[in-house]
């Protein structure tokens, strides 16, 4: 552990957990229940299975398991807006350094850099005709198909498909085209 490597303690697990600017967790010196010195170590992170390096912390012998790129942005990034997710900026899932985080939207994050069209062009074409998503304040974003938007933008497609039959104007604040 690098002297100059910022250590601070995770909420929630104050004496017991720190994480690091650089996405490091750790566990802290302590006393376990039975009165045991229990020396603190640097934890190994796990894969979930979708790229993202999770760890177990244990408080009052229970485990919880915890993302360590959202460890790090609560710890050390201020989101006064109180955005619900964070950005991994160089799209690494493994690089959970406070530097390449951001707390963002939902929305932001599905559509960031690009993301939604290099992974939909592989099976655009299957997925129906390309459409437009106009959120409330007019920005128009490209979707290969309504499946696809629906998906990256967590919504019905049932909502989806309400709105291109005229059913409804709007599906959770957005409208929707046909790009064609």
């Amino acid at each position: 552990m690098s002297s100059t490597e910022i250590w601070k303690d995770i909420e929630g697990y104050e004496g017991i957990y720190q994480v690091s600017e650089l996405g490091r967790v750790r566990s802290l010196d302590r006393e376990d229940a039975q009165g045991r010195r229990r020396k603190g170590r640097v934890l190994a992170g796990r894969d979930d299975g979708h790229g993202y390096h999770t760890v177990a912390l244990y408080r009052y012998g229970n485990a919880k398991n915890w993302l360590i790129h959202r460890l790090v942005a609560k710890a050390f990034l201020d989101n006064p807006s109180n955005l619900p997710e964070v950005n991994h900026k160089d799209e690494n899932k493994a690089n959970n350094a406070v530097s390449n985080l951001e707390w963002c939207t939902a929305f932001y994050n599905n559509t960031y850099n690009g993301r939604h069209k290099r992974a939909g062009k592989r099976i655009a074409k299957a997925l129906g005709r390309p459409i437009y998503v106009v959120s409330g304040s007019g920005h128009r974003y490209y979707f290969e198909s309504a499946k696809k938007a629906a998906e990256i933008l967590e919504l019905k497609r049932q909502g989806v498909s309400k709105c291109f039959r005229g059913e409804c104007k709007q599906h959770h604040g957005f409208t929707f085209e046909w790009a064609v």
